[in-house]
Order: C-alpha cells, then sequence, then structure tokens
C-alpha cells in the first residue's frame, strides 16, 4: 500500500488524539482545564524573624486546599474551587518587582496572593498590570473582625482548631490571611468551574474584600 493510502488513517487518528486531549481538558497550550497555578509571595516582617509569619500565612492558605474536593492519588498541591491547584512560594526578599515579575511568568501564574503592607503590594500590582495574572489583595478576615455573630464565632473555631491539627500550632493573624486568601479564591473559582474570565474573578476578589465569611 502506498503513502497515500495510509493519509486518510494517519489524519483519522491526529484528529482522535486532539478528541482525547481535549475531553482530558487540555488546551492548544498543553494547560489542564481542571487545574491552575497559584503564586504565595511573602514579605518578613523583621529580619530577626523572617520565616514565622510567611509560614504560617503559607499553612494558613495551604489548610484551605486540603478542605474539599480531595481525591485519591492527586499530583497537584491541593484543591480550590474543585479544580487542581499547583501554589508557588516566592520570598520578596531581594527581588524587584520585576525580578517577581518574570518567576510568575516563568512557573505560568494565574493568580498572585501577596503577604504583607499594602506599600509593598503597590509596585508590583503596578508591574501586573495588563498581564493575564490576577493579584488577590489582602482582606479583612473574621479572625480578626471580633464579630459576635454566632456563625462567625463557630467558624473561627472550626478554623482554630483545624489549623491546630494541621500544623501543630496556634493560628495567628497570619495564618487567617492564608486561609482567608485561599478561602476568597475557592468561592471565585467555583462559581464559574474556571479561571478563564478574568473578569469574573477580580469582581468577586472585590466582593470578599471585606465581610467575608468563612
Amino acid at each position: 500500500m502506498s503513502l497515500n493510502n495510509y493519509t486518510p488513517y494517519v489524519a483519522k487518528a491526529a484528529w482522535l488524539l486532539i478528541a482525547l486531549m481535549m475531553s482530558a481538558g487540555y488546551d492548544a497550550g498543553g494547560a489542564s482545564a481542571h487545574s491552575f497555578n497559584v503564586a504565595l509571595i511573602v514579605t518578613p516582617h523583621s529580619a530577626s524573624d523572617a520565616s514565622a509569619p510567611a509560614r504560617q500565612f503559607k499553612d494558613g492558605f495551604m489548610l484551605a486546599t486540603t478542605q474539599r474536593d480531595a481525591h485519591p492519588d492527586n499530583e497537584a498541591d491541593g484543591h480550590l474551587g474543585g479544580l487542581d491547584v499547583y501554589v508557588t512560594v516566592l520570598d520578596k526578599r531581594g527581588l524587584t518587582p520585576a525580578d517577581i515579575a518574570r518567576q510568575l511568568r516563568q512557573n505560568q501564574i494565574d493568580i498572585v496572593v501577596m503577604y504583607g503592607a499594602d506599600a509593598a503590594r503597590a509596585p508590583l500590582g503596578k508591574t501586573l498590570k495588563g498581564s493575564t495574572m490576577l493579584l488577590l489583595r489582602q482582606g479583612q478576615t473574621p479572625f480578626t473582625a471580633n464579630s459576635t455573630a454566632p456563625a462567625v464565632i463557630k467558624a473561627v473555631k472550626a478554623f482554630t482548631a483545624a489549623y491546630k491539627t494541621y500544623s501543630g500550632r496556634v493560628a495567628t493573624p497570619a495564618a487567617a490571611q492564608g486561609y482567608n486568601a485561599a478561602r476568597r479564591i475557592d468561592v471565585a473559582v467555583r462559581a464559574q468551574d474556571a479561571v478563564s474570565d478574568r473578569a469574573a474573578l477580580r469582581a468577586s476578589f472585590n466582593k470578599t474584600k471585606r465581610a467575608f465569611d468563612w
């Protein structure tokens, strides 16, 4: 049989492969439609206690990724919004906003979460402007809101107990900030079961910046 006789079979096999890849959740760039990437950028409070707040923030965030949609043999770092999430942690010390932005692009980050003062976040916000990456700004947590509402008190107690079990340490405001950020992402992503609609994600982030109950 000549090479020309094989052409229809090769074409059919190619289209079958594409269909299988699409059904498995892959786009033309090779990224899974069932996962997304988050970067945690930490800013230590002082040279003498550089790692503690950053570690607590990360642990609070990662705790939230373990609480819903988990399944056996998962290769991702956790789950948020019903999707696999891969988490990259960057220490801001010694890095310029341009350095951070370059590493974010290299890791194909979808959502950037920062822990630190507002002044430290402003330069990066300008650097990311115009990109497809979204910056999740720090929000108010029920942990520090001093609310007397029974539902809020119950949620805070549940968080502190879960954090102690997860990390072996007492929950702090830094841990609550990490958890709060992950929960806000969970709500935003779950609403569309994807991260493709950046405008919808941004609107959700703005809505949950204050008075967001766990």
